[in-house]
């Protein structure tokens, strides 16, 4: 029998014992975030690795692509050369763009390969590259694919309309003994242009710097819009001498003068 005074020991049921865990848990959980966001805080905790990865793949470092050339069908009024002495070998006429923007004009007289004689002009337009001469000549050969088997700069210049050019000795390998070359060029980079070119015997012998300088001057604009190379040309135009006659015997028809003064460029597509 128990005592009046005694207290009666109350048994729990089912449900207070799982409302008590149920509040045990939810404390738990509310209070771990707070301790963790207390101990990153304090420096405590350093995260080792990320908790989840990034969906989206990591940053690769690209390269620069390299500037490619492609040929163009249609032909744009630029420049064209009336070279007489030249004609009777074949002219080619190449136009090319570059992916970055440059143009280029290629005006090829006779083939590389063969035991004529060769020369060719080439004019490029748009951003020119800061290169020496010497470096500018060598990639050119490069991407037009002269077989040009050496390429030594030449301190002495190439006198011409434009003025004095830079110039280089080269040689094209043959199927005989190979051609003695006098490659040239002119860099006019605030007008976004550069001529250079090269002019090669038939065979080993030294090129006459004036039949180079001949033929560098036999280049003329045509339809050309822009102003600096407009009065580029013009200036050069007014500072081109006569080129005496070829010597005996030569092919090219030689180019009449008159009064003196140069026989007039033909300022019309050939």
């Amino acid at each position: 029998m128990y005592s009046a005074v005694e207290p009666r020991l109350k048994i729990q049921d089912r449900r207070t014992t799982s409302a008590l865990l149920a509040l045990c848990g939810f404390v738990v959980l509310a209070c771990l975030p707070i301790a963790l966001f207390w101990s990153i805080a304090a420096g405590d905790v350093t995260p080792s690795a990320t908790i989840r990865p990034t969906l989206a793949p990591p940053p690769v470092a690209s390269e620069p692509l390299e500037p490619t050339w492609r040929t163009v069908a249609n032909r744009h009024a630029g420049f064209d050369v009336d070279a007489p002495r030249w004609r009777s070998l074949g002219q080619e006429t190449l136009l090319q763009r570059r992916s970055d923007g440059l143009s280029r004009e290629v005006f090829q007289f006779g083939n590389a390969s063969d035991f004529r004689r060769h020369a060719a002009i080439v004019i490029d337009r748009g951003e020119i590259d800061a290169v020496s001469p010497l470096a500018g000549l060598t990639a050119m050969f490069a991407d037009l694919g002269v077989p040009a088997t050496r390429v030594i700069a030449n301190p002495l210049p190439l006198v011409t309309k434009f003025g004095p050019m830079a110039t280089a000795d080269m040689a094209i390998e043959t199927e005989d003994n190979g051609k003695s070359c006098l490659a040239f060029a002119l860099r006019e980079a605030e007008a976004g242009i550069a001529i250079a070119g090269w002019v090669c015997n038939g065979g080993p012998e030294l090129v006459s710097r004036q039949e180079a300088s001949c033929f560098v001057d036999r280049v003329f604009s045509v339809g050309v819009r822009d102003q600096q190379v407009a009065a580029i040309f013009a200036k050069a135009e007014l500072a081109r001498q006569p080129c005496p006659a070829p010597p005996a015997g030569a092919q090219p028809a030689p180019v009449s003068e008159r009064n003196g003064r140069p026989a007039p460029l033909r300022l019309n597509r050939l």
